[in-house]
């Protein structure tokens, strides 16, 4: 057993033709050109949602962890890269088979009949025996030695691969936790907006009643109920609109989950404020997006793949020396072998009937047309797209952090703004409720104030709508991760 150990690490420590893989260099700025630069601890993305404080959104979250098809795809597809690796493994190894084979036949005594007979009388033609047995038991070996590194450059580009498609499975699952999260304030806001457009509705009809009384009294002109007419209209064409975005989103959400459509509306019964995490971004550096986020890491990986490909294609330019000889199974080049033969049950396994072969074959092709090196820059031309996918991978991430970035500090002055204009037009309502109640106001007034407070909080939603999904942009763009207690691969 030693001497074969030793014998496998002569064979397969050789030399390896091709390029060897070096992490390309990527030049990153210093800091984000928005947001300040402090430390981000793992614990900032792999936990951020909750801030947000918000039971039934970890719910969701942990539902589409376990259930989401994709994510489950992506998870199958690992085991699919790792059963790969498994078998190219396998090739630096010899192989061993058994052959095992029991006959028994009848040979024609009229195949090779010349219709003469010898001095005995029997046929000159026929000189098989009629029935025939036939017992052969081989142990067989075949090992293609990997003198030039192909079968180790391909071990190492299918563990690349397998390496890549856990990243992978790692960016399906924070973009589709992303999207249920997503999907999740989108809910909540189309929610608020329904009863805020309710109760819209209600004082346009409240003031259609009170306009239409005025003018038929001759206290009020035409003018004024045709523009509340317009106005009520208006509002009960957006309230549909708003109403289909719920269904809409509801259902997008039952697929994330893995579920039916109509299988969730019994979880939104109760109608829950927007989640806001304010104050809660801490950008880091730029830098560390090479190794959080999950497409570059995978985007390097198959850059690493790629260039073991190489190593495999300009191995095929080089001689294959295999171990080999010649069995009753596989016929010439089949493998080595050792084992029994006979025509006789009694005779099977004694020393006369052992039969064995061994030694080396080798295959070169040394015209084949260009196809060998054809097939080397086939796999130049796949590691250079890798590499240029790698790099594309990093601009593209900066562009996502900085962008996302952007429009969440906007977003807050936003609503920094929209918050002060609900206060002051609540102010301005409860002030028009209280000239009405003193006599000092009409009732139009109070109407006009509400109006303008709904308006307000309607903005307000809107915004804060904007800022938690600008926030879950920025985290996703940062590789924010997310856990769940599904975990069936390690």
């Amino acid at each position: 057993m030693r001497k074969w150990a030793l014998l496998f690490l002569a064979f397969t420590t050789g030399c390896m033709v091709g390029p060897n893989y070096k992490k390309p260099e990527s030049c990153m700025p210093d800091a984000f050109m928005e947001g300040s630069q402090t430390v981000l601890l793992d614990e900032d993305l792999n936990q951020w949602w909750k801030q947000f404080n918000d039971p039934l959104l970890d719910e969701l979250l942990e539902e589409a962890c376990r259930a989401n098809y994709d994510h489950r795809i992506a998870l199958e597809k690992i085991i699919q890269a790792r059963s790969e690796y498994q078998v190219q493994s396998s090739y630096l190894w010899p192989e061993f088979d058994i052959d095992a084979v029991a006959t028994r036949s009848r040979n024609s005594q009229t195949l090779f009949d010349t219709g003469g007979t010898n001095t005995s009388g029997i046929n000159a033609g026929t000189f098989l025996p009629t029935f025939q047995n036939f017992f052969h038991i081989a142990f067989d070996a075949i090992w293609e030695l990997d003198f030039f590194g192909k079968f180790r450059r391909s071990q190492r580009a299918a563990l690349y691969e397998w390496e890549a498609s856990r990243e992978e499975a790692q960016d399906v699952k924070i973009s589709i936790m992303s999207e249920v999260a997503r999907n999740y304030v989108i809910i909540r806001a189309a929610q608020q907006k329904i009863e805020l457009l309710k109760q819209k509705i209600a004082i346009y009809e409240e003031e259609l009643a009170l306009t239409s009384a005025l003018y038929e009294s001759g206290l009020d002109d035409k003018i004024q109920v045709d523009t509340t007419v317009v106005s009520l209209e208006e509002q009960q064409a957006v309230l549909p609109t708003v109403e289909a975005t719920l269904k809409q989103t509801l259902y997008a959400l039952a697929f994330l989950l893995g579920r039916q459509p109509e299988s969730l509306g019994a979880k939104f019964e109760e109608r829950k404020s927007i989640p806001l995490g304010l104050d809660k971004i801490p950008t880091g550096l730029p830098s560390d997006l090479l190794r959080r986020r999950p497409d570059i890491r995978r985007a390097e990986r198959a850059l690493a793949a790629a260039t073991e490909q190489i190593g495999v294609a300009v191995a095929e330019l080089f001689p294959h020396i295999t171990l080999t000889g010649n069995t009753f199974s596989g016929g010439a080049f089949a493998g080595s072998a050792i084992g029994f033969e006979t025509g006789s049950l009694s005779q099977f396994l004694k020393h006369a009937s052992q039969f064995w072969s061994v030694g080396p074959a080798l295959r070169w092709d040394i015209l084949d047309f260009g196809k060998t090196r054809g097939n080397i820059e086939l796999q130049k031309s796949i590691m250079r797209q890798a590499l240029l996918t790698y790099e594309q991978t990093v601009i593209a991430s900066l562009r996502d952090v900085e962008g996302a970035l952007a429009v969440y500090f906007d977003e807050q002055k936003r609503r920094c703004s929209y918050a002060n204009e609900m206060e002051a037009s609540r102010e301005a309502f409860e002030l028009a409720s209280d000239l009405f109640q003193a006599g000092l106001a009409n009732q139009q007034q109070v109407l006009q104030a509400q109006l303008g407070f709904l308006d307000s909080q309607l903005s307000f939603t809107d915004s804060e709508q904007a800022l938690t999904t600008y926030l879950i942009a920025t985290y996703k763009a940062l590789g924010g991760d997310w856990e769940c207690s599904y975990t069936p691969l390690k």
